[in-house]
């Protein structure tokens, strides 16, 4: 059973967010870089047989309002707080993904009181310290050159799954590229929320973090090499390390 609801942030912009799943411990996931609820849809009903779920779009993506920016990790951190407290949940598991697993860092740095357990998916510490991506790689999730929403996401699609799951699964990715030329995200928030992950840089306050972590990631990841997850493991303290043997960034 799913049940669509509103969150307020501080500032006062709408959050759009979706809750399913069983009578057990809830789970908050955060979306990534350009991304919405969406993008969480192939796991979601796994993990809403255990534990009650929601999924909420960052600001200015999908169903939620905002201005276009300038954003800050903290500032969207603050956003998922608002989810919990909307909800009524006091502690809850937060996920978070590539830029949402930044967002989630935040969440478990500024907020510690509310985050119950910590899952860090396909993510880093901030460009400070962070190992990066190939020039290439971050050239195509960004679209460079492309002339429309569908072009640029087909451009990203080559680095965001691994190429044999996305040669045998060519119906679901052209499905994820149709939907994102229907359905763009402004290339306003695009641009703060990338100026937002080039801010990020949570080096120094990791070992602060006192939820248990696990960070998952595949090895196959050309948009955040693998080099980050143990960074990750090594600054946060009880951190386990679990990589996925030749998964790509969206390993789920």
């Amino acid at each position: 059973m799913e049940r669509r609801l509103e969150a307020w942030a501080p500032d006062g912009v709408r959050l759009a967010v979706t809750v399913s799943g069983a009578d057990g411990p809830p789970l908050l996931m955060i979306p990534g870089l350009g991304a919405v609820r969406r993008v969480y849809a192939p796991i979601v009903p796994v993990l809403a047989q255990r534990l009650r779920v929601a999924v909420m779009d960052p600001r200015g993506t999908g169903e939620s309002g905002g201005s276009p920016g300038p954003y800050t990790m903290s500032q969207l951190a603050a956003d998922a707080v608002a989810v919990l407290d909307e909800l009524g949940w006091e502690r809850a598991a937060v996920f978070g993904a590539s830029m949402g697993g930044m967002v989630a860092q935040w969440v478990a740095i500024d907020h510690p009181t509310r985050v119950w357990r910590l899952v860090l998916g396909c993510t880093g510490p901030g460009h400070a310290h962070a190992v990066p991506a190939h020039r290439d790689a971050t050239r195509a999730l960004m679209g460079k050159g492309a002339t429309s929403p569908e072009e640029a996401y087909r451009m990203a699609t080559t680095v965001l799954y691994e190429r044999g799951w996305a040669d045998t699964h060519r119906d679901a990715v052209e499905a994820e590229i149709a939907h994102r030329g229907r359905n763009p995200v402004r290339a306003q928030v695009f641009s703060a929320q990338y100026e937002a992950v080039r801010g990020h840089d949570s080096w120094d306050r990791l070992p602060s973090i006192t939820a248990p972590t696990l960070f998952v990631r595949g090895t196959a990841d050309a948009v955040m090499p693998v080099g980050n997850g143990r960074l990750l493991a090594e600054r946060i303290p009880r951190a386990r390390w679990l990589p996925l043997e030749g998964r790509g960034h969206l390993f789920w």
